[in-house]
């Protein structure tokens, strides 16, 4: 998430994907095949939320 309380996606969107996950601060729960676009709203989990 960044200062503007925007998730940001991350460069590389490939089969190694869960290297993300050192630089990221959370994850976004989205439907399979599902899209979105900037403005849009969608479920975010921290990390910290996990411990």
């Amino acid at each position: 998430m960044n200062a503007a309380g925007q998730v940001e996606l991350f460069p590389r969107q490939g089969s190694g994907v869960l290297t993300s996950m050192v630089w990221g601060d959370g994850l976004v729960d989205l439907a399979a095949g599902q899209t979105i676009s900037a403005g849009d709203t969608v479920n975010y989990l921290p990390l910290s939320a996990l411990v």
